[in-house]
């Protein structure tokens, strides 16, 4: 329908400038975008259409009950709104007794709201993403910068609940007017293509609330004197500062900015090469106005002054390829005209394909019937391209050789065009180099690397069988084939597949990735290596295809992802794919154990992990697969999936996937569980602080972080592990055990109450020892078995010793010493009680300090009398020296009660790296050899 009006004419700056004509172009550009959204909500459902209602008010007022809420004081409220009775009666479906209170602010946080991109254009359907501009003040701090970003995304979330795939940018218009890099669309990151994406917002968005764009005060003729015609209508007050806002002009377009342009749509064309070529072309077409180009924008802004424009002449679309068109005829390019053409046919009709009334779909063909014969094209050329509904994946896979040789082609071309080396071209170019990481990512092959077609997209005639061969060669290893129909899978010639590659897992991920994944698929694998039951193969290519679909982006990444160290997002692990359990190898009966932990499992102490192969996808968008053996292949894949992942790393993004029949189920739990508790542990990055020890095998694993990565090392036996828990720490580490790991001991249960800075000592009477456990201010472990002891001299010793080394200060200031007694009660539970240490009057009578003489070597005092020790033999006089301090010459363990020898026979080069442990087990190796 198209709308006349009497044309609009603003005077230049001395000129004529009528405030009731200022206020009919406003309006007259809020009628053509009411239109422009009652066009958008013709293509959406009910509840649909109840998010765009609704979503000007989310921003206006904090509500409790509405959606995005994040709380009542985050930045709110919209110049010159006031929510309809649409909006009102849609937040009533989340709070019945809503009512709208008008408040009035002296200042609006929210500047305006916009949609943009395709969403205006005849390309727009009820599955298309939607970009949202929400323009905010300058004046907002970080922290409500936050908060608003945070409510942007729970409203993105509430949307994806409706359907709807929406992307919000926070837009800060005076930054952006400085000419400082803020993303503005998902097409980039703003430093790129900054005037072009301005241009492409003037074109195609749509005003919800706010402001209005003073962009659309300044009349067509005065476009290249942008500046000064904004500064002319504020100054004489012909508008106001608070009523607009000021994204700027286009006068100052740079051509460096069309180079870069250009590499970015050669980017978009990685996977979305018919869009994209239009957009190439459009570039092309600017860079030959130069320094004048024609802006489509103004052409728009053209018509709406003149009062006779439509929706659908001016469709964004439309208006790039009537633009695009005249450009190629001029230049006599019939076969680039013939393939924008098909782009443009592409666009609008796949965005067809979304819709399930028939009516809209006629009316998008009537649409591009009108086209052809307006601009004259070829006869057949329509039902031509409407048989490319029937492309199938080997077409596909020619045509995206084909475009990736043409997009290799335009790289080159616009770089000689620059004059400039890629090298240098993206130090000096952010953007570039994010673009050049992007090409890297897709069009570099890896032998681990799924390959994404670019045309994935056009295959619609999806093949209804699938045969997955597996193909031996002489002196090679087997090939897996991919094969979409049984003649040629008999045949089974490598050069016939759709597909082959060296795992079953990299064809299947292969086909999920590139579209021709479907429910009714009949998927079949011939293999005389693997045993796989017919419904696992087709869950696995289920679950394959949840997993990728989920996880994959179904279209590019944001450029900023660029920016980061390319990492894993999500990761999907299949045990013992197609392969048995050497236990379970007899049929005729399964063996089980009490000791069920799959990575020690029974008494033979099994790993039932033979095989992992992990499929990872990554933030740059890459698939990638790497294959893992036994148990430090368990072990290595949990560990790099760990420091290979974009952080924050969940438990949600590791799936494991096992068909092994009994013993499946306790393996995919085992695993999940082992990667939680590595989260639990290490996520918080710091070194040394947890150690965590799993059983492996028959020995034991051992996962600590060093240097910000965590790894892991293997432990053979129990005395190895006891002994590395003995070891002195640099700092506190707490020591967490998994389950089966030294489980007939108490020392998994004590470490549990382990406190940094605090000496802990733990006894365990019975009637024949006194089983003692130091746990010191770092976390190491002392043990010692007293046998024929007595368990209160036995704590008061350790008292009176560790007391000495703190009164001495050859421990650190401020750390204490706590005493426990283990209990364990008739039920088996085991506890640990505090308990106080008394010291009798005849404590000290007897002290015995080990020093050192010059020379190095070592004394014992017993009170002032010295012993020099040279020899075994020299600790014989010292027992009996001993002997005669205790009633009727008792003969239990001796013990030490001072140690004073240099650091260096204690273990370490330097006295602040003393700690507890190293005086204990000193103490022990000296009193081992008096009590022999």
């Amino acid at each position: 329908m198209t709308n006349r009006f009497l044309p609009i004419h603003l005077g230049a700056p001395g000129e004529e400038i009528s405030k009731k004509d200022l206020y009919a172009v406003a309006q007259r550009f809020k009628h053509f975008n009411q239109l422009r959204l009652q066009h958008v909500q013709s293509f959406l459902q009910p509840r649909q259409q109840d998010f765009l209602k609704l979503l000007p008010l989310l921003f206006h007022q904090n509500h409790p009950l509405l959606p995005g809420f994040v709380s009542l004081e985050g930045p709110a409220g919209i110049p010159d709104y006031t929510p309809n009775k649409q909006a009102t009666d849609v937040a009533k479906q989340f709070s019945k007794g809503f009512v709208y209170k008008r408040k009035a602010l002296r200042h609006y946080p929210i500047q305006a709201i916009f949609l943009m991109g395709s969403v205006g254009s005849m390309a727009f359907s009820k599955n298309s993403d939607i970009d949202i501009w929400l323009c905010h003040s300058s004046t907002l701090a970080a922290d409500e910068l936050n908060e608003l970003r945070q409510k942007a995304q729970e409203v993105e979330k509430w949307a994806a609940t409706l359907k709807i795939e929406t992307h919000f940018f926070l837009v800060d218009a005076a930054q952006f007017l400085r000419g400082e890099n803020t993303p503005i669309s998902k097409e980039s990151s703003g430093e790129t293509q900054h005037y072009l994406l301005l241009e492409e917002f003037y074109r195609t968005s749509i005003y919800i609330a706010g402001r209005v764009p003073v962009w659309w005060l300044v009349p067509p003729q005065q476009e290249k004197y942008y500046k000064q015609y904004v500064a002319h209508l504020l100054e004489n007050r012909f508008i106001s500062e608070t009523d607009v806002v000021d994204f700027g002009g286009l006068e100052d377009m740079p051509m460096a900015e069309f180079v870069s342009a250009t590499l970015w749509h050669i980017y978009k064309s990685l996977t979305s090469p018919h869009k994209s070529l239009l957009k190439l072309l459009l570039m092309e077409s600017y860079a030959s106005e130069f320094p004048e180009p024609q802006w489509l924008c103004l052409t728009l802004k053209q018509a709406v002054y003149q009062g006779d424009f439509s929706v659908e002449s001016l469709d964004p679309y439309l208006l790039m390829y009537r633009k695009v068109d005249a450009y190629l005829r001029q230049a006599q390019s019939k076969r680039r005209l013939n393939l924008i053409r098909e782009c443009f046919y592409m666009k609008i009709m796949a965005a067809s394909e979304n819709l399930t009334e028939n009516r809209v779909r006629l009316q998008r063909e009537d649409y591009l019937h009108s086209v052809a014969n307006q601009w004259e094209w070829p006869d057949d050329l329509l039902d031509n391209l409407a048989s490319q509904k029937f492309w199938d994946i080997k077409k596909a896979s020619i045509e995206h050789v084909v475009i990736r040789d043409q997009l290799q082609q335009c790289l080159r071309m616009i770089l000689k065009f620059s004059g400039l080396p890629l090298d240098q071209a993206q130090r000096e170019n952010r953007d570039l180099k994010l673009i050049g990481r992007k090409l890297r990512a897709t069009l570099d092959l890896r032998p681990d690397k799924i390959e994404v077609l670019t045309t994935r997209t056009t295959v619609h005639a999806k093949p209804d069988l699938l045969v997955v061969v597996e193909v031996f060669t002489e002196d090679a290893p087997p090939r897996w084939c991919l094969y979409d129909d049984r003649i040629a899978s008999q045949k089974a010639s490598p050069e016939s597949a759709i597909k082959s590659g060296d795992s079953l897992l990299e064809v299947l991920s292969w086909a999920v990735v590139n579209g021709l994944y479907k429910k009714s698929l009949n998927l079949q694998l011939v293999t005389s290596s693997l045993k796989l039951a017919n419904n696992d193969l087709y869950q696995l290519f289920n679950e394959l295809n949840a997993f990728l679909s989920r996880y994959l982006p179904g279209r590019e990444n944001d450029l900023e992802v660029y920016g980061e160290p390319n990492r894993i997002s999500s990761s999907l692990l299949l045990i013992n794919l197609g392969e048995s359990l050497a236990i379970d190898a007899n049929n005729q009966q399964l063996v089980m154990s009490e000791r069920s932990d799959p990575l020690s499992y029974g008494d033979s102490r099994q790993c039932f992990i033979q095989s992992i192969q992990r499929l990872s996808v990554s933030n740059w968008g890459e698939a990638s697969l790497q294959r893992y053996i036994g148990i430090e292949g368990v072990f290595n894949c949990l560990v790099d999936v760990f420091n290979n992942s974009a952080t924050p790393l969940s438990a949600d993004r590791l799936q494991v996937l096992c068909y092994n029949p009994v013993r499946g189920k306790s393996i995919i739990l085992r695993i999940e569980a082992l990667f939680g508790n590595l989260l639990k542990f290490f996520a918080s990055g710091r070194d040394g602080l947890q150690r965590y020890i799993v059983a492996a095998e028959t020995g034991y694993g051992l996962f600590q972080l060093r240097n910000g990565s965590l790894g892991y090392y293997r432990l053979d036996t129990q005395n190895q592990l006891l002994h590395e828990l003995a070891k002195p720490n640099p700092q506190f580490s707490a020591v967490f055990f998994d389950a089966y790991v030294l489980d007939q001991t108490y020392i998994p249960s004590l470490y549990t109450q382990n406190l940094a800075d605090v000496i802990q000592v733990f006894y365990h009477a019975t009637s024949k020892h006194v089983g003692v456990y130091v746990l010191d201010e770092k976390g190491a472990l002392f043990v010692h078995q007293h046998s024929n002891a007595n368990p209160e001299h036995v704590v008061t010793h350790y008292s009176v010793f560790l007391g000495t080394l703190l009164a001495r200060a050859q421990l650190p200031d401020g750390l204490s010493v706590k005493f426990y007694e283990i209990q364990r009660n008739s039920a088996g539970v085991l506890s640990c009680h505090a308990v106080p240490v008394k010291l009798g009057a005849s404590v000290m009578d007897l002290r015995v300090r080990i020093a050192t003489e010059e020379g190095g070597a070592i004394a014992i005092y017993c009170n002032e009398h010295k012993f020099s020790v040279a020899n075994a033999d020299s600790f014989k006089p010292i027992r009996a020296h001993i002997l005669g301090y205790r009633k009727n010459h008792d003969d239990y363990p001796f013990h030490i009660t001072e140690i004073d020898v240099p650091c260096r026979l204690l273990g370490t080069d330097r006295n602040e790296q003393l700690q507890a442990a190293h005086f204990l087990n000193y103490k022990q190796k000296i009193e081992d050899k008096l009590n022999i």
